[in-house]
């Protein structure tokens, strides 16, 4: 039921278009000749009008009136078909076709269904992925603990061990804020995790602004 409304709405939205089509369709229409007659003529007269009120000089009116007769008749000697509005028919198909076929994509099976996935799945999906998290984490921490804190190991090891504990949290926290800096204060100038260490401190001060 809820289709037919929806249809049937639509196309009393259009029937105004497709009035204004079939109004404008039997309506007579001016061609081009007619259209630049006017426009000349109009020219013509406000040339007069400009004249008469001394806003240009009489050469410039002169050669401006002759210029515009001379489009005037060259209009005049235009022909062309006549309009006979034959589009008309074709506009007010157009118009009723646009909701017709709009309706006729939210028909049932009209579109493919794509499954979303389930909640249990992405639940699922998480937990394994924070236990691999948590696992890393510990790992870290054990082998951190047997380093030298000044040592190249350990700056590595704490860089890894702060990026994990930010993506556990989902953000930079204090503690893993705490082991990026440790990591870039030990860190060489070449080593491969400083650029993380500077972008991740970056990061974490920009946001306490």
């Amino acid at each position: 039921m809820i289709f037919v409304a929806m249809l049937v709405l639509a196309l009393v939205l259009m029937t105004p278009l497709a009035l204004a089509f079939f109004i404008a369709g039997r309506r007579a229409m001016a061609g081009r000749r007619e259209a630049a007659l006017g426009l000349h003529k109009a020219q013509l007269v406000e040339l007069e009008r400009d004249a008469a009120d001394g806003r240009i000089g009489a050469a410039e009116y002169k050669a401006a009136r002759l210029e515009v007769e001379r489009r005037l008749l060259a209009a005049d000697a235009f022909t062309e078909p006549a309009l006979d509005g034959n589009a008309c028919l074709l506009l007010i198909g157009t118009a009723v076709m646009i909701p017709v076929m709009a309706f006729v994509l939210y028909l049932p099976g009209s579109t493919p269904n794509v499954p979303s996935e389930p909640h249990a799945a992405w639940v699922a999906h998480q937990e394994e992925v924070n236990s691999r998290l948590i696992g890393v984490i510990t790992a870290l921490r054990m082998r951190l603990a047997s380093e030298d804190p000044n040592s190249l190991d350990a700056s590595q090891g704490e860089a890894y061990l702060a990026e994990a504990l930010s993506e556990q949290a989902g953000t930079i926290t204090p503690e893993a804020l705490s082991y990026f800096q440790q990591s870039l204060a030990n860190a060489p100038a070449g080593a491969s995790w400083r650029a993380l260490d500077e972008e991740r401190i970056g990061q974490a001060q920009a946001a306490r602004q």
